[in-house]
């Protein structure tokens, strides 16, 4: 009986510290920032750096390389337009453009 108790406290044992969650750590890229794109009304087309990303606003770019991009967004029905943006390494950066003032 003593044996047995020894054998489940054993089992026991073995399973409790093979359980261990691993953590995994989640760093940013410090060189990279985060762009941020909106529009009234949306639905704007996003263009970066004149090459279109096939995305309509609002939405983003999670791991953008910090710099200066020229961002152009296209309703229809509205004249175009362009902003430059200078994407800050480590920041949230964001685009808002009004077309109703148009």
């Amino acid at each position: 009986m003593r044996f047995m108790k020894l054998l489940i406290l054993f089992v026991f044992l073995i399973l409790v510290t093979s359980c261990r969650e691993e953590i995994l750590e989640f760093t940013e890229h410090p060189e990279t920032g985060k762009l941020y794109f909106n529009s009234t009304p949306k639905g704007a087309e996003i263009f970066l750096n004149d090459n279109r990303l096939w995305k309509y606003t609002p939405d983003s770019l999670l791991d953008i390389k910090a710099g200066v991009y020229s961002v152009k967004l296209r309703l229809i029905g509205y004249p175009e337009e362009r902003v430059l943006i200078n994407v800050r390494a480590g920041k949230k950066n964001f685009v808002n453009v009004n077309f109703s003032n148009f």
